[in-house]
């Protein structure tokens, strides 16, 4: 039981010195306030949509995509890894979650009260600014991807996928490890077949080279064209 879930605070967290609370000061009290560390397996959920938010999450280790259910397919909003949040939008609105989240591979989530949130953002100006920027660069994220959802033809929304997974934190943990074809087609808004058929196509034209389950891309400048032109 231990493994899974551990009462502790930030004075006497192991992950402290890479958390994003390091970069802010005078918050002693958020310090010592007990949070609690939990840690997911690989395909477990994290939250499930229509629940109540009672805590903020934040991603200590792993990789989570965050997803909304559809009665046919989900659609993966974004993926989450280490110095995200989870549950953020409860703060000062509903409290409740509209997406759920799982584990793409083994996950420990910092587990954080909204009120302590809220009396950092308060009283740290220094956090303050974090959160707004992580907020800033979130909801870029999402308008992008109403953008690839909503106007971009197959090919367009495949190669805009590939193209987000190309960022330097998802090449850092090799990404194609944990991401399915599945997952490919609910990050692009297609069907899975329309996924390998596109898939084949990209590799075929050496824009992009197979490697069972990976995917290496090779003429990058042509993804962003197929992209741009949607």
């Amino acid at each position: 039981m231990d493994r899974y879930l551990i009462k502790t605070n930030c004075s006497e967290c192991y992950a402290r010195s890479k958390c994003f609370i390091q970069r802010t000061k005078n918050a002693e009290e958020f310090y010592n306030s007990q949070k609690t560390h939990i840690s997911y397996k690989k395909g477990e959920t994290i939250i499930k949509e229509g629940t109540h938010v009672t805590d903020i999450l934040y991603v200590i280790d792993g990789l989570v995509k965050v997803y909304i259910e559809g009665p046919d397919k989900n659609i993966i909003i974004k993926l989450l890894i280490p110095d995200d949040f989870i549950g953020l939008t409860s703060l000062f609105g509903d409290d409740t979650y509209y997406f759920s989240a799982t584990a793409l591979k083994e996950t420990q989530v910092c587990s954080i009260d909204r009120e302590g949130i809220k009396d950092l953002i308060t009283k740290c100006c220094d956090f303050s600014r974090e959160l707004s920027n992580w907020y800033c660069k979130n909801y870029n994220i999402m308008l992008t991807k109403c953008l690839n959802l909503g106007l971009r033809q197959l090919n367009g929304k495949l190669a805009n996928t590939l193209l987000y997974l190309n960022r330097e934190e998802f090449k850092a943990i090799d990404i194609f490890s944990y991401i399915s074809r599945k997952d490919l087609a609910e990050l692009s808004g297609m069907s899975m077949e329309s996924v390998v058929r596109i898939l084949s196509e990209f590799n075929d034209e050496k824009i992009i080279e197979l490697k069972g389950k990976k995917i290496e891309i090779k003429n990058l400048e042509r993804l962003k064209i197929i992209n741009q032109k949607g």
